[in-house]
């Protein structure tokens, strides 16, 4: 899997994620936080099938997020739980983050929530209803 890079990896994983808000939001977080470095090649929970279907294996990732910084641990623990949509400590993690970080788990709670494809009614100023489109609540962070 080394040779197909972080580009490609990620790809596949959104492919993976494709249909499920909240998995798309772990997987979203994954390569975004730390410069993706927790979603490369080198990662074990980064697994790859002969056939080249590509997806994270949670307990790999529980396993991993031991061994690593208290914020790493904690983005790492919101990914998993929103990849397997299993409860996580949320005081834990949010008091724990700096602000990029907290940025990133914030959007990622946003779209796991699909706040980015909601529509308003707004009336105009004559009274007639209107459907709009505001955009994701928490967007990500560029």
């Amino acid at each position: 899997m080394d040779e197909l890079g972080r580009d490609g990896i990620a790809g596949r994983l959104r492919d993976w994620a494709r249909g499920s808000l909240p998995v798309g939001a772990g997987v979203e977080l994954l390569l975004r936080a730390f410069e993706g470095r927790f979603a490369g090649p080198s990662c074990r929970w980064v697994t790859s099938e002969p056939d080249g279907r590509t997806w994270v294996d949670v307990d790999a990732l529980h396993a991993g997020a031991g061994v690593l910084s208290g914020g790493e641990s904690r983005v790492l623990a919101m990914a998993a739980a929103l990849i397997a949509e299993t409860p996580v400590d949320v005081v834990d993690i949010v008091t724990g983050l700096d602000r990029p970080n907290l940025h990133l788990v914030l959007a990622a709670l946003a779209h796991a929530r699909g706040s980015h494809e909601h529509t308003d009614v707004v009336a105009d100023p004559d009274g007639v209803a209107r459907l709009t489109r505001p955009g994701a609540l928490v967007r990500w962070p560029t």
